[in-house]
């Protein structure tokens, strides 16, 4: 399976899981942050379209969210998960969250299709404490499709 941030059963799907993990709150009063799996930026500098594609994949999910009427504070990318010395894509999560005076966020694992260790772990714990740390109100993380049945039809429609 190639590339598939256009497809329409995808984006449907993950607008669900972003008004699941929503629940009561009303959206006006939250930021959204699409994470998104950190890269170094030296391979985005040679010609890598993952960085551009994270973007133009959360314009779609920002023209789909504004026709089901859900309607953000703001709404952001920011970047985890990255390792060693070298520079990595920006901002990174942690800066972001330090960066907002609104304290109340909802973290959409973007580039992530089921929940592992960097949703589980890092985003569900290690980024939650660090926006206890920070004074949010409300921290909350949206799940990835894992076997979600319009994922598996996502998948099985653009494997043939």
């Amino acid at each position: 399976v190639e590339r598939f941030y256009e497809d329409e059963i995808y984006n449907t799907l993950l607008i669900e899981k972003i008004k699941e993990a929503l629940g009561t709150n009303r959206s006006q009063e939250m930021e959204l942050i699409f994470s998104a799996h950190s890269l170094p930026q030296k391979i985005v500098d040679k010609g890598d379209p993952y960085q551009k594609e994270i973007i133009l994949h959360v314009e779609i999910l920002k023209a789909l969210l504004e026709q089901e009427n859900l309607h953000f504070k703001a709404i952001h990318i920011a970047y985890q998960s990255k390792l060693g010395p070298v520079k990595w894509l920006e901002p990174s999560l942690e800066n972001k969250l330090k960066s907002l005076t609104n304290k109340n966020v909802l973290i959409v694992p973007l580039s992530f299709t089921i929940d592992n260790s960097e949703t589980e772990f890092e985003l569900s714990m290690e980024y939650k404490e660090v926006a206890h740390e920070l004074g949010f109100e409300r921290y909350i993380v949206a799940s990835c499709p894992n076997d979600a049945d319009a994922f598996v039809e996502c998948l099985k429609r653009l494997s043939f």
